[in-house]
């Protein structure tokens, strides 16, 4: 095998991989496997030869993602990455069965999801349902369908229903993929305000699982658990946030805001929210607090400090926090971050 410009070019003996190449070059194709499995047990042991058919795409030079190809002859689950000379070693181009099966049923569980979104976005949602119910019978992992259907039961408040369409995407790591981000943050955005607090810090916990980089995901954590008053972890993912990204300004806007209900504790009444700790504005750091304010609390004070300042009035804080909220859910999906930050 040679190499010119970073593209890899076959020698005589596998060029069979040819035949699975795109028009881009790039490999995009059904593969085969096979491995043996035993089957019986004792003196009735036999091995038995299985066949496994894997969708395969090459997503840069020399390393490749395979998903299993399920009965309906669809790629379905989460998709493992190997390296070209694992699939020259283990795996044969399936060029017939690609164009003659995984082809044609592709193509069918798209007409569905496309059909789905165009009725949903009507809000014709019983119809749409449907679209998404007959996805799921051709890959039942299918993550735009479950997404899809979580926002359907939301939107039609059918909450247990909704629950459900949760923990099955929290069973897939390809949810979590930038593929994905706009449905993903959709749908972290409707549980949060269908008051499903406690599944919306499920639902980021799990994220930053799968993306502990993602300074976005950290905020919507951090944003989830501010709705259940819950400081602690709401500021914990706050720092998180900030440390991946001390530029994000909703980041920013959230913990001066903390700040604010801490001083005015009428504040934190009006909104529903328990007394913010000392210990917790101690933990936002100065540069929130401000350089006249840096490090003035210590863990042992009391929680009342500055009690007095507090007023039943929508602070300049509170007021910026909801606007930018608002703002933000006018704006459609940018492929310029993985996941688009709630704010």
């Amino acid at each position: 095998m040679t190499e010119d410009s970073g593209r890899l070019e076959l020698d005589t003996g596998q060029s069979y991989l040819a035949e699975a190449t795109s028009d881009e070059g790039l490999v995009n194709c059904v593969f085969s496997s096979t491995s043996m499995i035993k089957v019986g047990t004792g003196t009735t042991t036999r091995s038995h030869r299985t066949k496994l058919y894997w969708y395969v795409e090459e997503i840069e030079d020399k390393l490749f993602a395979v998903r299993q190809i399920n009965t309906n002859s669809v790629p379905s689950g989460d998709e493992k990455i190997i390296s070209l000379d694992e699939l020259m070693a283990e795996y044969s181009p399936e060029v017939e069965y690609f164009e003659d099966q995984t082809l044609p049923a592709m193509q069918n569980l798209d007409d569905h999801l496309d059909l789905g979104e165009s009725l949903r976005e009507e809000e014709r949602f019983y119809s749409a349902e449907h679209c998404f119910t007959n996805a799921l019978g051709i890959d039942e992992k299918n993550v735009r369908a479950l997404f899809n259907l979580g926002l359907i039961y939301l939107e039609s408040h059918n909450i247990e229903r909704a629950r459900d369409m949760m923990q099955e995407i929290l069973k897939i790591k390809a949810a979590f993929k930038g593929k994905n981000h706009h449905l993903f943050n959709e749908f972290g955005i409707a549980l949060r305000k269908s008051g499903l607090y406690d599944e919306s810090v499920e639902y980021y916990a799990k994220a930053v699982e799968f993306a502990p980089e993602d300074e976005n995901l950290f905020y919507n954590l951090s944003r989830a658990n501010y709705e259940r008053g819950n400081w602690e972890e709401c500021v914990s993912a706050l720092s998180q946030s900030r440390l991946l990204n001390p530029g994000l300004g909703a980041a920013k806007s959230l913990a001066k805001l903390i700040v604010e209900m801490h001083d005015k504790p009428l504040l934190c009444e009006k909104q529903g929210k328990p007394p913010v700790p000392a210990n917790i504005i101690e933990a936002l750091g100065g540069d929130v607090l401000g350089k006249d304010r840096a490090v003035s609390y210590s863990p042992g004070q009391a929680e009342s400090v500055d009690r007095a300042r507090g007023k039943a009035t929508k602070s300049s804080e509170e007021k910026q926090f909801t606007e930018k909220e608002q703002s933000s859910e006018q704006k459609g999906p940018s492929d310029s971050v993985k996941i688009e930050f709630d704010i």
